[in-house]
Order: C-alpha cells, then structure tokens, then sequence
C-alpha cells in the first residue's frame, strides 16, 4: 500500500526532515509513481543526489524512466551560472522530464562558485520556466527550497529577493500554468514562512531542532487541526529514518507510516566509510531535443574555463611561433576581396537590367509633369488674363489623354524672403529637417526621422498641419510609406546644415523631444546596446526600474508610439534602425 495516495500527488506537498531522514528518499519514490503513470518531473537537486532514477535499484541497469539531466558528474548536458535562461526555456518546450543538477561535475571544477552564481541561475531558470510554460501539469521539485525561497535576505534589491518573489509566484499562482510544486528542506525554520504556508499537505520526517518544529505551527494553523499538531510535533524527534507523519487535510488523511522501498537507485544515501559509487549511466536518446539543446552545449561551451583556457594556450603557442603567413593572408584577402566585388558588380547590373523600364517610364511622367508645371506657373504669373481651359499634350508618347488644366484666379505662392522664411518657423524647421538628412544621404526619411531632427513628435497635430501646408505650396513630397521628401522648390527654400551631421547630433535632438528623465533614460540604454537586442528584463535592470511595474510600460509605450523602439522577437526590445543612418 502507498504511503501517499495517488490522487495526493498533484498537491503542492511540503517534505520536511533532518539530514539522513529520507526526505529526498521519499520524494524520489513518489516521483516513481509519477514517471510511470506518464507524468512529467523537473527536480532541481543542488546536492547531486537525484540521478539515481535512471537505474534500476541495483545501480546496475538502466531504470525504464526517460529522464534527462542537466549538469552534474552525469548530466547529458553540461551548464554554467549563465545559462539559466536557456536551460528554462528547453526545459518548458521539452515533453521529457528532467534533473536540474547543480553539484560540480568534479572535486576540481565547480562549475558554481558561489551561493550567487547558483541564485543568477536559477533566478533566470525558473523566469523563462514560467514565462514559456507550457500549461500541461508538470512537478516542480525544489530540493533544498530554503535556499531558493529563504526566510531571510539581506540585498533586498537583487537577486535573492528576486528568486524569493519568482518562487512566491510560482507556489501561489502556478497552477494555472500547470505548475505542481514541492518543497524539500532539512530546515523549515529558514524556508520562507509565506511560501511554506501555501503547500496543500505536509510530509513531516525526523526534526530534532525545536526551532524547526516551531517552524511548522505556521502551516498547522492554517491548514490543519492545532491540537493534532501538538502530539505530532512531539513525535517527531523519535522518527526512524525512512518514517514519518503523512497529513493531508484535504484528503483527511494523517498518519504515521514507513515509506516503501524504491524501485529505482538511492543514489541520495550516504556512502558508508571506503565505499565508491561510480555509477556509469547509459547515455539517453536526446535526438529530438538537438535543435533546443544546440544553443545550450555551445554556451556552456563557451563558458567553460578549460575551454577558454586551451584556446588562450593555442593562440599564444601561435603568435609564439610568429603567427600565421601574412603573405598568405593579404593573398586570401585579395582573393576574397575580389570575388565579393564581382559578386556586388553582378547584382547592381541585374538590378539595374530590372529597373530600366521602370526608370524610362517615370522619366517621361516627369518631363511631362515639368512641362504642365510650367504652363501652371505662366499662368499665375498674370492671373488678369482669363482665358479657356489648357488643352497639354505631353511631347513624349503617352497612350494617357490628355491633360486639361483650368486657368485660375489666385495668389502665387509667395516668393522666399530676402532675410528669411516666408514659411514661417514650423514649417520651415521642417524644410531644413529634409534638407539635414538629405545631407547624410536620405532622400526621403520616415515622418519620424523628420519630426525628431525639427524637435517635434510625428503624431502631434502641430507637425500634421505643417506638413499639409508645405505639400499644397508644393514644397515637399509624400509617399504611400509615410516618407517625405523635398521637392527642387523646397530643396531651394530649405537650409541645408553646414557639414556632414553625425549620429550624436540625430540622437541629442531624439532626447530633446522625449525630454522626460525615465524615457529617455531608457531610451539610452537601448542606443548604447544597439544593434543588440535585449530582453525586457535586461532592459529594466540597466534602467533602474523593474520591468514588470505599470511605470516601466508606460515609458515604453511613449518610446514604441514615437517610433523609437522596435521588438525583433517576443520578450527582447531594440533601438529603432533608422536611429543609426
């Protein structure tokens, strides 16, 4: 008989016990029982000691359970403190179940240094964990979860609080996205109280400390009966190992029982004096996973120290010797050089070979353009002479009918002033925003390009009338892109900068239009990170504010609605391209 009915193991269950009391025992045979009805499991085991579910009980053979394991002496994948993320985001997409081994893969070579470096981890593990997931029910082992979710923090600013409220999260709401989760400790009196009070069911083995019975009143009160709680607390110290106080109140269930043998290897027991375990397992097909895991093997890769270290040995070996051939260089360069020319010159003549007809054409609509304009010009020159209606034809062959152009009463269009704009400075502004970037070689900018570099916001209705009044004088050009572009009377009336302007320039009148402190401020960040594009998280932490606060979407929304920003995949911002001419 279970010791812990089936339907209990999709509670969020609480294992609690002193070091060699069985808790991880314990947990490993119910994750058994749930491997073998078809279940899915994510153990995260700091210590090392959960592989032992891919053998059989005799340490021998291969258990019938698919599990892979990341990091570790018997990981199939290799981590580091830097690749939480991507190791989340595997592990959500993946149908298999795994182990996340955070113990060094040998004495010598800890992959993780530091209480931190395993906080950076699994800050950024469990973030995209949550955020991909998938919503199918999945069990979230935390094996030593006070150090993931510990009664007290001392930076109350990094990433001990964040791991605090990502694991809060994951306990309080996590269900709704599938999410099973049980906690493993030696020391409830450190876990955190809020997060220990939301587990359905409690496992209570051998606790000897006073301070980590008192630990579990909390959750007695809230969930349980206070008098029953008193005689099991008293028990508790007496517990054998492999025993312990199964109460699950929601199933009415409390009792104290021995929890069966595994089927699988106790890889979490503790060698007796000169006794090795050097368990080989058998590699597991992870073909499927290949395409995910990709990116993960070349990070860890990447960031291995023995790595890196062979590659330092290998180029100062090199440039020991004297480096490679530069004559044989500069020749590959040559080579390379002139075959990318080639190609370049091949493309610009099919390209140009395409566009011919396009060009012949539009060259006869503007000459015949040119010419209507002329007659037009003519006749406001005079306008007292009123005449019958225009009858142009065009010189060049036109399958079109004519054109008919009515002779009108009206003012010319006023002549540019001696001193200065007849415009007016708005619109003017916005005449020489043209002319600055034809200057870097623009000829026709996005309205946002033009408004920023005139100091006004593309959206406004200030901006919007401007243009319409140099359109109608005739002075600039619209496309169905929202691009503008001078006109050779506007190119006549506009001022163009003295010099070539430069980015720093372009981007210190972005700023002068954004002109609130937080935008800009982030606004920053993004044009020092460009062309990289950044996650949301990574952009709210350089900024100083939390990604997550309604203050740091509202900042965004005014940077997106300005055409500042861009989103080149899901979760990650960029600087827009055109910031960067």
């Amino acid at each position: 008989m279970n010791s812990i009915p089936d339907k209990a193991l999709d509670d969020s269950l609480g294992i609690v016990g002193t070091i060699g009391s069985g808790k991880t025992y314990t947990a490993t045979g119910a994750e058994e029982r749930i491997l073998a009805r078809g279940g899915r499991v994510i153990h995260v085991d700091p210590l090392g000691v959960a592989w032992g579910l891919r053998l059989d009980a005799d340490g021998e053979h291969p258990s019938p359970f698919n599990v892979v394991i990341f990091g570790g002496p018997h990981g199939d994948v290799p981590i580091t403190p830097n690749s939480g993320a991507l190791i989340g985001e595997t592990v959500a997409s993946m149908r298999e179940s795994c182990i996340i081994d955070l113990s060094p893969t040998s004495p010598d070579r800890p992959e993780f240094e530091s209480d931190a470096a395993e906080r950076r981890f699994m800050l950024a593990f469990l973030t995209a964990l949550y955020k991909h997931a998938s919503r199918e029910p999945v069990h979230l082992i935390l094996d030593e979860a006070d150090m993931w979710a510990p009664q007290r923090i001392f930076d109350a600013s990094g990433d001990a609080a964040k791991l605090l409220g990502r694991v809060q999260t994951i306990v309080r709401r996590g269900r709704v996205a599938g999410f099973i989760p049980w906690l493993i400790t030696q020391r409830p009196a450190v876990l955190n109280k809020d997060v220990l009070s939301m587990v359905y069911g409690l496992i209570a083995m051998k606790l000897v400390s006073p301070q980590d019975r008192n630990a579990l009143k909390a959750w007695i009160e809230l969930q349980a009966d206070a008098d029953k709680g008193k005689d099991i607390l008293a028990a508790l110290p007496g517990m054998r190992a492999g025993e312990g106080v199964v109460w699950l109140p929601h199933h009415g269930l409390l009792e104290t029982v021995h929890f069966p043998p595994k089927l699988t290897y106790d890889s979490s027991r503790t060698p007796k004096r000169g006794e090795r375990r050097d368990a080989v397992l058998q590699p597991i097909d992870i073909a499927a996973l290949r395409v995910a895991l990709a990116t993960v093997e070349a990070e860890a890769k990447a960031n291995d120290p023995r790595e890196l270290k062979a590659r330092i040995a290998s180029l100062e070996a090199e440039l020991a010797r004297g480096g490679p051939d530069p004559i044989a260089l500069r020749a590959a360069y040559d080579d390379g050089f002139r075959a990318a020319l080639v190609d370049r010159a091949k493309g610009h003549r099919a390209a140009l070979a395409e566009l011919r007809p396009q060009i012949a054409q539009v060259n006869r609509a503007a000459a015949n353009l040119q010419a209507a304009a002329t007659i037009v010009e003519r006749r406001f020159q005079d306008t007292s002479k009123i005449g019958p209606p225009v009858v142009f034809r065009a010189k060049e062959p036109n399958t079109g009918p004519p054109v008919t152009i009515p002779v009108l009463r009206g003012r010319p269009v006023p002549a540019r002033r001696q001193n200065g704009s007849a415009l007016g400075k708005g619109p003017q502004s916005i005449l020489n925003a043209l002319a600055w970037w034809r200057a870097i070689g623009h000829e026709a900018p996005t309205m946002a390009q033009v408004a920023f570099v005139a100091r006004y916001s593309h959206r406004t209705g200030t901006f919007g009338d401007y243009r319409s009044r140099l359109k109608v004088a005739g002075l600039i050009e619209l496309d169905g892109e929202g691009r503008m572009r001078l006109t050779s009377e506007g190119a006549q009336q506009a001022a163009a900068p003295p010099g070539k302007p430069t980015m720093a320039e372009l981007h210190e009148r972005v700023r002068d239009v954004v002109r609130q402190g937080g935008p800009r401020k982030m606004l920053d960040v993004l044009l020092h990170e460009y062309p990289r594009a950044i996650s949301m998280q990574r952009w709210g932490e350089l900024s100083d504010y939390s990604h997550e606060t309604g203050t740091f979407g509202d900042y965004r929304s005014r940077l997106k609605t300005l055409d500042l920003i861009t989103y080149p995949a899901r979760g990650t911002v960029r600087a827009s391209d055109w910031l960067y001419p």
